[in-house]
């Protein structure tokens, strides 16, 4: 038994480290939100957002997981697909921002609790974002250093623009650059060519990449606040 209850304590202060259980709150509460929504109005109208939440919970579950291999100290060629799969998939969680595009008013719901709704979404891939990225960041920290670390973070909230411009503008997938390698990486790279003629989606993404960077940080410091 107590060997029973110290694997619970690990479990839980590992977890606690992930900020996994504001995240699986916060996601808590919007489903929760979605399925009041759908007996109050009979329907499905905004189903595709807990299939956003879904695909945000991607990223999310990959670093978990890196994170478990990092502390049984596994070889760095276990790390290439879940790696590969989280950088695939992390515009998904904070692109539930820009879910808030379909807000409107559909009676008989309050327009009140469907902003409600949103904003809870939105937070919640912000948070995923978030916690994904500090697992990863801590462990290339201690693999290759400060520095590098937070250069690999600028890398993918950069990219994480990027993605945001070619989900929400573009309709792509994240799958699709595996499906379509070529038309994704054209129309990603496009902006950076010729930034004059492309203005907007070079403001998208540096806009979207700002968002997650300023939240990231903010994060980040009330954390070091909290553990002094």
């Amino acid at each position: 038994m107590p060997g029973f209850q110290t694997r619970i304590i690990n479990l839980h202060r590992f977890l606690q480290d992930q900020l996994f259980y504001p995240v699986l709150i916060s996601s808590l509460l919007g489903v929760a939100f979605f399925v009041v929504r759908a007996l109050w109005s009979d329907s499905l109208i905004h189903r595709f957002m807990m299939w956003n939440l879904f695909l945000a919970w991607i990223p999310y579950s990959c670093a978990l997981f890196m994170a478990v291999l990092h502390r049984r100290r596994a070889g760095a060629w276990q790390f290439i697909l879940p790696s590969l799969v989280w950088l695939l998939f992390f515009p998904n969680a904070a692109y539930l921002v820009t879910d808030l595009y379909n807000l409107r008013e559909f009676p008989p719901v309050p327009y009140w609790y469907d902003i409600a709704f949103f904003i809870t979404m939105a937070w919640t891939g912000l948070l995923l974002a978030v916690a994904s990225l500090q697992i990863v960041q801590r462990m290339v920290k201690q693999s290759v250093g400060f520095v590098w670390s937070w250069i690999m973070v600028l890398v993918v909230v950069g990219l994480n623009g990027v993605g945001i411009y070619l989900g929400r503008f573009l309709r792509w997938n994240s799958w699709d650059v595996v499906t379509d390698p070529l038309a994704v990486l054209q129309d990603a790279i496009t902006p950076f060519l010729h930034p004059i003629a492309h203005r907007q989606p070079v403001a998208i993404i540096i806009v979207f990449s700002a968002i997650l960077l300023v939240v990231y940080v903010s994060v980040l410091a009330l954390q070091r606040d909290s553990s002094q």
